[in-house]
């Protein structure tokens, strides 16, 4: 079930490269500061440093009493990943978990994910009931919530440190296995102290009651859609989410998830055109069509290796499209998954 987390992210995070092809990213610490935009991208990792040093994320110890707790083969890398978004440079550091060992720095790793039904649903009742809506986005998310087993990092690049020395982690840093769950966990505690309750089909759903006042919560993981039956109980619930987590909120609903989002008639409307001619070019085809699938269709396997990848790539980004604005199509590539 974290798979499924994983998948949604990197497909997040594909689909976010996806729609920006002319920009070439650095894939190591040293090729971004080594990058025509170094200064950019050092600006960004010492913004992400500096995040985790205010959330208390790590502290330093000495590798023998690291050696103490977990094994040596256990103690896990990190590297930085690097994202260009229209408003600012991304750095973000994560933990190479594939070495953690279960029972010893990690036990259970199940966490939610949202569908796009209950999203759809939202803003459904939103226009219904003309309630009001805004989209968020929890800065540095799995910063805030505390690990649950004894998770050791060498010394990231880009942090001075001693050469005995390790980082023990306390809260859940990127990467490890228990991360997206701890995240999960905290959120909901803290949606709960206000007054939130998961929804029992959609527990990345929360509903909130108050008398005659109303409130419906939506988030993947870090970026999310509220909306509340009045003005002013937007702003208590902003400010009690405000006075726990760092947010930024968007009073303009234009886009969460990688779904551009627009009001019309009193509605709204999901589309996705940007990616759509980004995958069409990635294809490299001109080719349109007006049935999505032919009535006779017959599909023979492919069984070359080198194109499982890239076209695993492409029906990934597919059933994203199908599921988030284009119903229309999910059956046509059901059936070419």
């Amino acid at each position: 079930m974290i798979n499924e987390i994983a998948n949604q992210d990197k497909l997040i995070t594909e689909i976010s490269s996806a729609t920006n092809l002319d920009i070439i990213l650095p894939t190591t610490y040293w090729e971004a500061i080594h990058s025509n935009e170094r200064n950019e991208w050092i600006a960004a990792i010492n913004d992400e440093l500096g995040s985790m040093a205010k959330e208390d994320v790590f502290e330093t110890v000495e590798l023998k009493q690291a050696l103490a707790e977990v094994p040596h083969e256990s103690i896990l890398s990190t590297k930085w990943v690097f994202v260009k978004k229209p408003e600012r440079y991304k750095a973000r550091l994560v933990a190479q978990g594939f070495k953690q060992i279960q029972g010893v720095n990690y036990d259970e790793t199940f966490a939610p994910t949202p569908t796009f039904n209950t999203l759809r649903l939202l803003f459904s009742i939103a226009c219904l009931k003309k309630w009001k809506i805004k989209t968020f986005d929890v800065k540095v998310a799995f910063l805030h919530s505390l690990i649950d087993k004894p998770v050791y990092v060498w010394n990231p690049q880009g942090m001075e440190n001693k050469k005995f020395n390790v980082l023990k982690l306390k809260k859940a840093l990127y990467g490890t296995k228990q991360a997206a769950r701890c995240w999960w966990l905290h959120l909901k505690n803290i949606l709960q102290e206000i007054g939130f309750q998961p929804n029992d089909e959609d527990l990345s759903t929360y509903i909130f009651k108050r008398g005659h006042e109303e409130a419906i919560l939506w988030i993947h993981v870090d970026d999310g859609a509220i909306t509340t039956s009045s003005e002013d109980l937007m702003n208590e619930l902003t400010q009690k989410l405000n006075a726990k987590l760092q947010i930024k909120w968007d009073d303009v609903v234009s886009n969460l998830v990688g779904i551009t989002i627009e009001e019309v008639d009193g509605g709204f409307k999901f589309y996705q055109p940007d990616l759509i001619d980004k995958l069409i070019n990635l294809c490299e085809s001109k080719i349109t069509a007006k049935s999505p699938l032919p009535i006779d269709c017959q599909l023979v396997s492919n069984v070359s290796k080198e194109m499982d990848k890239p076209y695993l790539q492409r029906i990934g980004m597919l059933l994203y499209i199908a599921q988030a604005s284009r119903p229309d199509i999910c059956h046509a590539v059901n059936y070419l998954a």
